[in-house]
């Protein structure tokens, strides 16, 4: 009988235990993100206006923000340009180089069909393999988290443009960089439209890129544009900011939160609105007035929000949009709003004196003046534009206005007077020289006067100071020096007060003259 081997049991080797999973990356806080995210917007737009040589609005409006663990750079796909354009363009840029392939590039693309949306989805592999046979090249799908991914969005059931979507967790490269200006720029329009420029050029034609004929339109209007080039300059000297206009703190912190806050962040104050409406509005300013008297830094807020908000002011004078000819008034400022909504990303429309053709209506209204106020009020309802613009309007008599167009008004900001402190700050702008006690006693004596008021004091005095030098009549080696002392400046400050008050004594002179006719009648 044979007999059967017995091993030990110790003999049998267990298979081993699996691998313990990779330690999970070290990802960056939210803070990190958001500094990221800051720095790479910086890179965008250093790229576009330094680098690409690409004038204001030539480039759909893009948003860098954090989304999960990735930094986000998305922007909308203009109705006159092809998705498959950019496709090509992303692919050509950043897929991988096959030179068997006739210098074609390659891409790992996923797509996702439903009844309401299609996605697209492109990432560059990593590495590249040979199948070997006759199946020539084959991609190896090695994308990790931390590469670039773009995804591309298209709604089926809304009139929402498609939407491209770079997701990256960290900086772009330089690579990478270049491939999103070089997107944005066909997506603008510009690179097709400066080839059929270039062609047109050599034909005879000045026809213009669509951002630059609407902005030659406007100017050739009388429309005054400022901010096409001021925010791109890094010079101090030519910056506009709040430090060029003293005092106001209240009503600058006002500003920054209502309105230049909205249009830095626009998809967090869209986010709160989906989710607070049942039916989506956004719930960024339309309009908003500012009010005060003359010379209280209404239109200097206003360039500001245009500068720093990185959109155009478009100003426009009273002249323009009033005209003799029926029905040509409210032709104009129709225009006006509709050569602003053609600028890709939006602008600022400035009305200064907006109580001149805004009054209340009544039956002694002229009719040229009542129909501009029809166009003024639905342009601003929204009916004829997709809040691409932001109406600021300025006004010293607020009481004069007709009740409908306040109403519209989201938000209205008061520009009073300023008070002794805010007084001492603007003074200090134009007379740095005077010690802190000689600002305190400039304050007092321009008590009840603006800010442009004390600008021109010190500007007289300084001009009244250096004829004085010049006739001989003070010494620039004397006790005071080449420039104006404390004195000079109290003294222009009592004939300006003096001067303001015979303009006051007038109007009510004039006002009690209209009085006692009525009373006669």
């Amino acid at each position: 009988m044979q007999k059967l081997k017995s091993y030990p049991q110790s003999a049998v080797t267990p298979p081993p235990p699996p691998p313990p999973p990779p330690p999970p990356k070290d990802l960056s806080t939210h803070a990190d993100l958001e500094e990221i995210a800051k720095k790479e917007r910086q890179r965008i737009n250093e790229q576009l206006i330094r680098n690409k040589g690409m004038k204001y609005g030539a480039c759909p409006r893009f948003t860098v923000g954090v989304k999960g663990q990735k930094v986000s750079i998305k922007f909308q796909v203009p109705s006159s340009c092809e998705v498959s354009h950019l496709v090509a363009n992303l692919v050509s840029n950043l897929g991988l180089k096959v030179e068997e392939r006739a210098g074609g590039s390659d891409m790992l693309l996923r797509a996702w069909a439903s009844p309401v949306a299609w996605q697209l989805s492109l990432t560059r592999p990593k590495t590249q393999r040979e199948a070997g046979g006759n199946e020539g090249n084959s991609l190896e799908i090695d994308a990790g988290d931390e590469d670039l991914s773009v995804l591309i969005f298209h709604s089926l059931v809304s009139s929402d443009k498609t939407e491209i979507e770079f997701l990256k967790q960290g900086s772009l490269s330089t690579k990478e960089l270049d491939s999103l200006v070089s997107v944005l720029q066909l997506a603008g329009g510009r690179l097709g439209e400066s080839r059929s420029f270039e062609r047109k050029s050599r034909e005879g034609s000045t026809q213009l890129p669509d951002p630059e004929k609407s902005i030659s339109s406007l100017e050739s209007m009388g429309v005054k544009v400022y901010g096409l080039d001021e925010q791109h300059v890094n010079s101090s000297k030519n910056e506009i900011s709040w430090d060029n206009i003293a005092g106001y703190d209240q009503q600058k912190s006002e500003i920054e939160d209502t309105i230049l806050l909205t249009l830095h962040n626009p998809e967090l104050f869209d986010e709160i609105a989906h989710g607070t409406r049942r039916k989506f509005e956004s719930n960024r300013p339309r309009a908003v007035l500012f009010e005060g008297p003359p010379g209280t830094g209404k239109t200097s807020s206003a360039r500001v929000i245009a500068n720093q908000a990185g959109v155009p002011l478009l100003y426009v004078p009273l002249e323009v949009i009033m005209s003799k000819y029926y029905g040509e008034s409210e032709r104009l400022l129709g225009q006006v709003f509709s050569l602003a909504n053609e600028l890709s990303t939006g602008a600022i429309i400035f009305l200064d004196e907006v109580d001149s053709f805004a009054i209340a209506r009544d039956s002694e209204m002229h009719e040229a003046t009542r129909r501009v106020l029809s166009v003024l009020l639905r342009q601003i309802d929204g009916f004829e534009q997709d809040r691409k613009v932001v109406v600021i309007a300025a006004t010293n008599r607020k009481q004069d206005l007709d009740p409908a167009l306040i109403s519209r008004f989201d938000l209205m900001i008061t520009f009073g007077l300023p008070d002794e402190r805010n007084r001492q700050e603007i003074a200090a702008q134009y007379a740095k020289q005077l010690t802190k006690p000689e600002l305190n006693e400039f304050a007092k004596n321009t008590e009840g006067m603006s800010g442009r008021d004390i600008r021109d004091i010190c500007q007289q005095a300084e001009r009244s100071w250096a004829s004085k030098i010049l006739r001989g009549k003070v010494s620039k080696t004397g006790e005071h020096g080449i420039l104006p002392p404390l004195q000079e400046y109290i003294e222009c400050a009592m004939s300006r007060r003096k001067a303001l008050q015979t303009v006051d004594d007038h109007k009510i002179k004039d006002s009690n003259i209209g009085m006692k006719k009525t009373q006669f009648a």
